[in-house]
């Protein structure tokens, strides 16, 4: 686990998708419109968990962390306003991904720039697996846009050195953290 002084989240204006109920097949849908979220706001006055991840449809992230926050949904929700899980992916990708592995309470937040995820000091270049750059699975408690706690998975490198870790990350690291702190 590592512990730090509380940081401030990344302001940034994130593109995302709403209103897309036109299905044109293969997790593709389109009708609705673009709208731009405001991270100051998103985060105002809330306490947020966020969890990120290398790429939708990507092993570990579809088989485990996604659906380990999705169960966990409404238990982490007693501590907190919201849980967000962002990736370097655009809003149509986040958005067919959720659909197609049937997550409905967990927000995907698309990160394409990967203005966020580099303001977190967590984008990271992934040649082996050709993804170039992506984020490093982390979590983090985020109390009115301060990061307040920051689990970050080993080996974070710029090379695909890595196993794809996935130890701390996890709903159930960050559910044990929040009943501790709140003292549940």
């Amino acid at each position: 686990m590592n512990y730090f002084q509380a940081m401030l989240c990344p302001s940034v204006i994130l593109k995302t998708r709403i209103g897309d109920d036109k299905i044109l097949g293969g997790g593709c849908a389109i009708g609705g419109t673009w709208k731009d979220i405001n991270t100051d706001v998103l985060f105002k006055d809330k306490r947020i968990v966020i969890f990120s991840l290398p790429g939708a449809y990507t092993p570990t992230c579809s088989s485990q962390q996604v659906p380990g926050y999705e169960e966990k949904y409404d238990e982490l929700r007693k501590f907190v306003h919201e849980v967000y899980c962002v990736s370097v992916n655009d809003a149509f990708v986040m958005n067919a991904w959720f659909r197609d592995q049937k997550i409905y309470k967990v927000k995907p937040i698309g990160d394409g720039e990967g203005k966020f995820t580099k303001g977190m000091n967590m984008l990271v270049n992934k040649p082996k697996q050709g993804f170039g750059m992506r984020s490093w699975r982390y979590s983090a408690l985020v109390e009115d846009g301060k990061v307040i706690k920051l689990f970050i998975e080993e080996g974070k490198n710029d090379n695909s050195n890595d196993n794809d870790p996935f130890k701390v990350s996890d709903a159930d690291t960050m559910l044990r953290f929040l009943q501790e702190r709140m003292n549940y």
